[in-house]
């Protein structure tokens, strides 16, 4: 056609090639035009996209703010030679989501010639926040005496944690429902595993016994040993689990004398037998550093007896009953009667490793993964502050400091350490591990949670109630996957 088009000197079949040449240019120069809405359309959905991921990951709450970052975020990559002119066309966030759409459009080449000068081009992205596959959680609680410190507003420590614990427990089943399981583990100085178990391969734990008291003896006396003058008193104070409470000291007889009384009985011994029971409290395994695993299920934690209970609310293995974990986060307590409890860090971080672990003693926990997906394992540690009793390797006891302050501080020391390997023990399971720091003021404490952490982004440090509920909320999105629905 070309070479007759060139060797032909009519006039006529030159202007018959010139006018069908329109309407082929014209086809070729809208495919090219189209092509180019195509490129552009898919660019502004990749810009959509990063978007409402970008949106969906913040924690950010204001319409403001929340424009202002896509704006910044769509306008720093933006290409213009792709897509012009865009804007945000809508923009809505809730709990659960983030949708955005764009528009925008790219100027025409060919399709002028038909009076198109710029073709439109749109695109929306729904991202959702939620929680996908199976999720273990152990919540490993302080409920030591000091979580009884109150703040500025009267609010105590432990009523701050309740708050705190149970908005968790709500998202996360708000979120995950049933592919949810979550334990608690309330720590002081010893963990109760619950009187259940008592039974339990893994427990050893003695019969309960009673010790009969003295013979009734009786004697008559005519003198008795009578104060004269009294020692002053003063105020001062002990320090329990970090808190210090006031008392009065001084007082008792600075000056005595015997004289003669009255024939009166003095009588000793008798009364009602001392009973020992188990209360469900365990200490710590003694065979050599299995205290720091939870290897060697055969090998038995110690139960002990006592005359009055000395460890608080019993551990709830992993569970997606919403109502026990509420139950269970609202009656934590700190202190049953004169017994005020100190802490001890590592029996909540191990206990927090065995109802997640698959094996023995607790067997809720799915077997792991090897990229902690299905199921992802969490342990959330929360305390107020630092270890202030020691292991005992006779009996797998956790006693109270030396006197010694020299000897006090290699304890305290001894325990940081077994604290930190039993964090490094659950990260080896794979185990994501957040902790939380509330109203802890010493550097050593502190800087012994950031350590445990999988990361510096799994660390909070919680200065007052609110930071508290803000951390726990924190966790709660970093459980959640953010992905795109549209």
């Amino acid at each position: 056609m070309i070479k007759r088009f060139l060797s032909d000197r009519r006039g006529s079949y030159a202007l018959s090639m010139a006018v069908a040449a329109i309407p082929l240019l014209l086809a070729a120069g809208m495919a090219i035009d189209y092509s180019r809405q195509t490129s552009s359309q898919k660019h502004l959905q990749e810009l959509a996209d990063a978007a409402s991921l970008t949106l969906a990951r913040s924690e950010e709450t204001s319409p403001v703010k929340l424009r202002k970052m896509a704006e910044d975020m769509i306008f720093s990559n933006q290409s213009h030679g792709r897509v012009e002119q865009v804007r945000i066309a809508f923009l809505e966030a809730k709990d659960d989501w983030v949708d955005v759409r764009l528009a925008g459009s790219i100027p025409t080449t060919f399709m002028g010639l038909a009076n198109i000068d710029r073709l439109d081009v749109s695109a929306s992205s729904l991202a959702e926040r939620a929680i996908t596959g199976n999720l273990e959680v152990a919540l490993v609680l302080d409920n030591t005496w000091s979580m009884s410190a109150t703040d500025s507003r009267g609010v105590s420590r432990i009523a701050a944690l309740k708050i705190a614990a149970a908005s968790l427990v709500t998202e996360l089943f708000r979120k995950g429902g049933d592919a949810v399981k979550i334990g608690l583990v309330p720590f002081a100085d010893y963990v109760n595993v619950g009187t259940r178990y008592r039974k339990a391969s893994w427990l050893d734990v003695p019969d309960d016994y009673s010790v009969q008291p003295k013979a009734r003896t009786c004697q008559t006396l005519t003198t008795k040993r009578v104060c004269l003058k009294s020692k002053p008193t003063y105020a001062c104070y002990n320090v329990v689990d970090g808190l210090r409470e006031k008392r009065t000291c001084g007082g008792g007889c600075e000056k005595s004398q015997v004289r003669t009384v009255p024939a009166y009985n003095s009588c000793r011994g008798g009364g009602s037998p001392q009973k020992y029971t188990w209360y469900g409290c365990v200490g710590s395994r003694k065979k050599k550093d299995l205290r720091l695993t939870d290897a060697e299920p055969a090998e038995k934690y110690p139960g002990f007896l006592g005359t009055l209970q000395r460890c608080l609310n019993p551990i709830l293995p992993l569970t997606n009953d919403k109502g026990k974990l509420l139950a269970a986060a609202s009656s934590m307590i700190i202190n049953i009667g004169s017994y005020k409890p100190g802490t001890y860090i590592p029996a909540g971080l191990i206990w927090g490793q065995n109802i997640l672990s698959p094996s023995q003693p607790f067997t809720e926990g799915a077997a792991y993964h090897e990229a902690n997906v299905r199921p992802r394992k969490v342990l959330v540690l929360m305390t107020d502050g630092e270890n202030t009793l020691r292991f005992n390797g006779a009996d797998g006891m956790h006693p109270n400091l030396s006197t010694n302050a020299v000897t006090a501080a290699g304890q305290v020391k001894q325990t940081n350490k077994d604290t930190a390997e039993i964090c490094d023990y659950i990260q080896s399971n794979k185990i994501e591990v957040f902790t939380v720091a509330f109203m802890v003021t010493n550097k050593d404490a502190k800087a012994l949670l950031q350590n445990c952490a999988s990361t510096p982004a799994h660390f909070y440090d919680a200065s007052d109630a609110q930071k508290l509920l803000d951390a726990f909320t924190g966790i709660g999105d970093s459980l959640q996957q953010v992905r795109l629905a549209r």
